[in-house]
């Protein structure tokens, strides 16, 4: 089966989010498995095109009111036999960021950068006379690719290949002005079966989920979760009239590089059965913190996007309202380390915070090396997401042995079993509700088990650590879906 991947996101070249992990790992089993897959991807400035080579000089890509000239060049995934194509463009090769100069502010003309990559999709393949048996986009930068789709197949081209469309996240869909519809080539009805009103906006997100055969999320109960009213970000009906052509497919786990035991990033590595070491990494996570050198003291890590949605509007003080971290550091047997960038203000509270609190680090950067430090060296890793479509850090604080403590939602709910629920089966702790009181009322259960119960907390840790979520498995049902999609 040949299969495209469209995305703006894929590690190693440009990650913001578990997108960019998915993509990769996806493409690197479906290739594994005999299918012939390639991913499309914009060509960023700070990428490194050293190890490319150029394989379409000029490609001309026919857009609303004008024609863009496009190179593309093309290297091969690490570990793997799928070919990367990048487009090369000054509005992308001569901005800075993916979406915007810094993680506030998008750029005003992104909805016609990522249609320009929507669009460059079937003009590639068309050049290289490699046609897709499916395209597979990704989240809303690539949600015009059906409708693009739609419009070639009324062309008479590409009349064999069928859409797939993954949402990743329904809290980000691309709104733009109506008016911006002109720049893109597509007319109103290959976007919306909806008649466009005054106050309308193109929503790129709702565009793929509408127009693609068929329709994933990330996981099962986040895929249950966005069909009920308020929780899916106003796409609840639409989703709900997808029926059996929208389903949820837990994300795997990357464990070539996820893994304690041959973990290149780490000084020394460790298993569940040789725990020694991991201390020892807890000792020296505490000493680059400069937190207080107690194996004895409770070490919690946190590593992701400072955003609301990860419960930050909730661990932050408000106003009046003290924060759940203000109140987890009042105890002084615990240390709690963040790693991540986002929001402005999140992190102006977060450095005010660090400045006061001598049991709490805040590293306000992304360092993919302390990442695997925080995840191997920790004691407990905290994710209270107000939602969360499937989540990897806590996969991994499974693998690494830093017992994890969420909330219950989504993907979050399908990969932690909950130790107040059954203790037999426990792989972490469950937070109830959203709202620093069940936050800081959470871990301070989690601390009482810790202090009177080290045998259970033992318990809990092994049996995580020998949990396995391999893309082996949910690539095979991705292949269902793509079979059913042709048949």
């Amino acid at each position: 089966m040949k299969i495209l991947m469209v995305s703006s996101e894929c590690v190693p070249y440009a990650k913001s989010g578990g997108l960019a992990d998915v993509v990769a790992a996806l493409s690197r089993q479906l290739s594994s498995s005999g299918h012939d897959v390639r991913i499309l991807i914009p060509g960023y400035s700070f990428l490194d095109f050293n190890n490319s080579k150029t394989i379409i000089d000029d490609l001309n890509v026919v857009m609303g009111y004008k024609e863009e000239t496009l190179q593309i060049v093309q290297t091969i995934l690490p570990e793997s036999e799928v070919k990367v194509y990048f487009i090369k463009h000054p509005i992308f090769t001569e901005r800075t960021g993916i979406y915007g100069e810094n993680g506030s502010h998008a750029y005003r003309d992104n909805h016609y950068r990522f249609a320009i990559l929507s669009a460059a999709a079937f003009s590639i393949s068309t050049n290289l006379n490699w046609i897709p048996n499916i395209i597979h986009s990704h989240d809303w930068p690539a949600g015009l690719v059906a409708s693009y789709l739609h419009k070639n197949k009324l062309n008479g081209s590409f009349l064999d290949t069928e859409s797939v469309f993954t949402i990743h996240n329904t809290g980000y869909q691309g709104n733009f002005s109506k008016y911006d519809i002109l720049s893109t080539g597509l007319s109103w009805d290959m976007i919306s079966s909806n008649e466009a009103k005054y106050n309308d906006e193109i929503n790129f997100l709702r565009a793929g989920i509408e127009n693609s055969k068929a329709v994933t999320t990330v996981s099962p109960s986040y895929a249950e979760e966005i069909k009920i009213e308020g929780f899916g970000h106003g796409l609840e009906k639409l989703l709900l009239s997808k029926k059996d052509a929208f389903s949820g497919i837990l994300n795997g786990v990357d464990y070539s590089e996820w893994d304690p035991e041959k973990d290149k990033l780490l000084e020394m590595n460790f298993s569940a059965k040789k725990l020694e070491n991991k201390w020892i990494l807890k000792e020296r996570l505490q000493k680059k913190a400069k937190l207080l050198l107690d194996p004895e003291t409770v070490l919690i890590g946190m590593v992701g996007r400072l955003v609301d949605q990860k419960g930050f509007g909730e661990l932050c003080t408000v106003g009046e309202k003290v924060g759940a971290i203000r109140q987890i550091c009042k105890n002084k047997d615990v240390q709690l380390i963040i790693l991540g960038t986002g929001e402005q203000w999140i992190e102006d509270e977060l450095r005010k915070l660090d400045n006061e609190l001598p049991n709490l680090k805040v590293y306000l950067e992304f360092d993919n090396t302390l990442a695997h430090l925080i995840e191997a060296g920790s004691d407990f890793f905290l994710m209270p997401s107000k939602y969360e479509p499937c989540g990897l850090n806590q996969v991994y604080s499974l693998k690494y042995g830093s017992i994890p403590i969420v909330r219950a939602t989504g993907g979050l709910k399908d990969t932690v079993s909950d130790y107040f629920t059954d203790k037999k089966t426990s792989t972490g702790f469950h937070i109830p509700e959203m709202s620093s009181e069940s936050i800081v009322s959470t871990v301070t259960s989690v601390l009482d088990l810790w202090r009177n119960n080290r045998e259970s907390i033992d318990g809990i840790r092994q049996r995580g650590m020998v949990m396995e979520f391999q893309w082996e498995k949910y690539a095979k049902e991705y292949e269902v879906l793509y079979k059913k999609c042709l048949n």
